[in-house]
């Protein structure tokens, strides 16, 4: 493979994960809906098809990464910088497709800090609302033991003490 065929494909691959990174975006978007509308059953799904999408990047990069080698080495460079813009004119076009998709990951990046934040405090609403419970609940059994300490046969009796420490 010459040096054009791995720069082309190494621009196709880059194509390709662009638009996967377009629909990892769309879907992180969708589910910040979700996580706003407290829809926890569709988030899970859209959880599930964004991981799908993240594996289908993550093929594709280790494709790029194996090329980029390959091209490193026959070009016998450290940096797809130092790649001569004007014998190889095609990298010019896989710089700017590998620019997008660092733009793209990054806005991606900052909605889904927005939505594991929100995640966060719902997660500790949660448990709040869980420690409430138990509490009342306890609540509950302690005046549930004193009505049946007070409610017995005894209670004509002065001086009776109860102990429902067992």
């Amino acid at each position: 493979m010459n040096i054009r065929e791995l720069i082309n494909l190494l621009i196709q691959i880059s194509e390709t994960k662009y638009n996967l990174m377009k629909d990892i975006y769309e879907i992180t978007k969708v589910q910040k809906i979700a996580i706003e509308n407290d829809n926890s059953d569709s988030l899970i799904s859209y959880i599930e098809k964004k991981q799908d999408k993240i594996d289908g990047v993550d093929k594709l990069d280790k494709q790029f990464y194996s090329l980029y080698i390959k091209l490193k080495e026959d070009l016998n460079i450290d940096s797809i910088e130092h790649i001569d813009t004007q014998k190889y004119l095609e990298i010019k076009d896989l710089k700017i497709k590998i620019e997008n998709i660092l733009k793209l990951t990054k806005e991606i990046d900052e909605i889904d800090k927005i939505n594991t934040k929100k995640v966060k405090e719902e997660l500790e609403k949660v448990k709040e609302n869980i420690k409430n419970i138990k509490n009342d609940k306890k609540n509950l059994k302690n005046n549930v033991r004193a009505y049946k300490g007070y409610n017995t046969k005894y209670n004509h009796a002065q001086g009776v003490f109860i102990d429902n420490k067992k």
